[in-house]
């Protein structure tokens, strides 16, 4: 409060000598003032008159403002050097005048200084009920946060200079941020232009791989387009998964699970049952196409969903042959289909087509006919590859995308021999969209350190609770980075509320009493009037971050938890406005 009126009367002082300043030097006003007759002033000299008292209290007022703090710094700085300098070096009557003040105002910087340092520590809050303090720029520079190495998360924003943040730790990143927020132009892209290691992403829009393969290609890097639909306008690449099936190997059986369990999502409670009827039918028949001789031109799962369409008979006929193969999966599931009562096994097989419709697609059954890549190769040499999939099919199907992600995930976290000089990095938009992955889910938990980086981003936390139910925290609690952009969830919001913490701050009340006494004696009447007024300054507890603050977050602004770090609050700067990337994409909007 004293300082309020501190400063309202420093400004009262200054718009006095500027309207005395402007009314002694106008003629008019001089002319009103005088005590001798009125006499004209032109029109001219009134406009005049007007125009300079205008542009004089613009003037100071613009130089008292914020926006000329570094003028006012400069004009004091050059003050100062002239002084010095007349104090120092002339010998007349400016020096030997200027040297006492110069003096005294050298004392006073120096003692300023720590005196300043000393009340700061004085008015400084206590941490009785909490610590808890937004990074700064030493905090960010001594937990080496800033700079262009390693992954980068934003901006930084010092005295309105901005500088990069960065994450160097192999820990795996998660980013919680609801559509249109800008992760794609401000995390996604920046990243695609600048990590030289491998990458699997995946691309609701086909705009990342528009926008990088090329640069990525120029980096060095095999860029593989796995897009169906073609909307990129890019050279389409396909993987095929059952050539990760060879016959010999002993993990083919547990493969083809992995296989037959990406291509399954649970469908609620009551399921389970036919959930693992269908997943064991559906691996019997992967492994019967991967290992029969008359199926050697068609090992492909879009071969795979045509048996599950068989009539009655033709299924009985492709159970019995299933029962003469060699391998032990393929002979069982033969036997105990043809041993199951007609209504279950029927029950199980429209179950079975059910989880595998999204195959009935030519389009997905194109992708995954042949392979021109490997996934194998994602450790050993520089690849990228983007999985494009419409964002209006992502329900439909999301299998398609856990499939290959399960696929990959699986096959690199096996190859611990390989050690690439940068980790593979797995960018998953659109997390939630793959369904409950346990691998996905484990591969957070455990996998950190084994040459793969996840980095999921999802809308809010409630997708990630839905999906995971009791273990989603997993995510959080194994993620080296988190990075906020707001949401209106209100669960979400909450949650972030309580990580950024409490702090401890000053609570100052004041209270006035007045007592007023009347007493009547032989002396006469006698009156009193007391007032009173104390002020209490005491600690106490606060948010951080409200909720509802982060639910109304300006949209440049995110919020960054690095880990054995405090809470950042960053900005966020779109690739094509950022020096460091503009000129690297392929800018969509550039009509030249």
């Amino acid at each position: 409060m004293r300082k309020t009126t501190t400063k309202s009367l420093i400004k009262l002082g200054a718009v006095t000598a500027a309207t005395i300043l402007i009314m002694g030097g106008n003629p008019a006003y001089a002319g009103f003032f005088d005590g001798n007759d009125y006499y004209y002033v032109p029109t001219h000299l009134k406009f005049i008159s007007i125009a300079v008292s205008g542009a004089t209290g613009f003037g100071l007022g613009w130089f008292m403002s914020p926006q000329a703090k570094i003028y006012r710094r400069i004009l004091a700085i050059a003050i100062a050097s002239v002084m010095l300098l007349f104090a120092l070096f002339d010998n007349g009557f400016w020096g030997l005048s200027l040297m006492p003040f110069v003096s005294i105002l050298a004392f006073a910087i120096g003692f300023g200084y720590w005196a300043g340092e000393a009340a700061k520590r004085f008015l400084e809050p206590p941490t009785t009920f909490g610590s808890s303090e937004w990074a700064n720029k030493d905090h960010l520079n001594k937990h080496h946060a800033i700079g262009t190495n390693g992954f980068r998360i934003g901006n930084f924003q010092h005295k309105k200079t901005p500088f990069s943040l960065c994450y160097r730790s192999d820990r795996h990143l998660l980013t919680i941020a609801p559509n249109r927020s800008g992760k794609g132009v401000s995390m996604i892209i920046p990243n695609l232009l600048k990590y030289r290691g491998s990458i699997i992403t995946i691309d609701p829009k086909g705009e990342n791989a528009m926008i990088t393969a090329k640069h990525r290609t120029s980096m060095g890097q095999k860029v593989h387009v796995v897009d169906p639909w073609g909307i990129t306008g890019l050279d389409i690449a396909r993987i095929n998964p059952m050539d990760w099936l060879v016959k010999g190997d002993v993990d083919m059986a547990e493969n083809a699970m992995l296989i037959a369990d990406a291509l399954h999502t649970p469908t609620g409670s009551g399921g389970e049952f036919w959930l693992q009827e269908s997943k064991a039918l559906v691996h019997g028949i992967i492994l019967y196409v991967a290992t029969n001789k008359d199926e050697a031109g068609n090992r492909n799962l879009g071969r795979v969903r045509d048996l599950l369409l068989l009539d009655g008979d033709e299924f009985k006929k492709l159970f019995e042959r299933m029962l003469q193969s060699p391998h032990h999966i393929v002979a069982s599931t033969g036997a105990r289909s043809l041993q199951k009562d007609e209504k279950l096994l029927a029950n199980v097989i429209a179950s079975a087509q059910a989880q595998t419709h999204f195959l009935d697609s030519n389009r997905i059954r194109e992708s995954l006919s042949h392979s021109d890549f490997s996934f194998e190769d994602l450790k050993t040499e520089k690849m990228t590859i983007y999985l494009v999939l419409p964002a209006d099919r992502l329900n439909t199907y999301g299998r398609w995308l856990r499939l290959l992600i399960q696929q990959a995930l699986t096959i690199n976290a096996r190859n611990i021999e390989a050690k690439p000089e940068k980790s593979v990095l797995f960018l998953l938009d659109e997390l939630p969209a793959l369904g409950r992955l346990e691998m996905l889910e484990q591969a957070f938990g455990l996998m950190a350190g084994f040459g793969i980086q996840i980095w999921g981003i999802c809308q809010d936390l409630s997708q990630l609770k839905r999906i995971y139910g009791d273990g989603w925290e997993t995510f959080i609690s194994n993620a080296g980075m988190i990075q906020y952009f707001g949401s209106r969830d209100r669960f979400t919001a909450e949650y972030f509320s309580a990580l950024c913490g409490v702090t401890t701050v000053w609570n100052i009340s004041t209270a006035l009493s007045r007592a007023f006494g009347r007493s009547n004696g032989k002396g006469g009447l006698t009156t009193s009037d007391t007032e009173t007024m104390s002020e209490t300054t005491t600690g106490t507890q606060r948010q951080l971050a409200y909720p509802d603050e982060l639910m109304r977050m300006h949209d440049n602004k995110q919020l960054v938890f690095i880990e054995n770090m405090n809470p950042i609050i960053g900005h966020k700067t779109p690739w094509f406005k950022d020096p460091e990337f503009k000129d690297l994409g392929v800018n969509l909007h550039d009509k030249n």
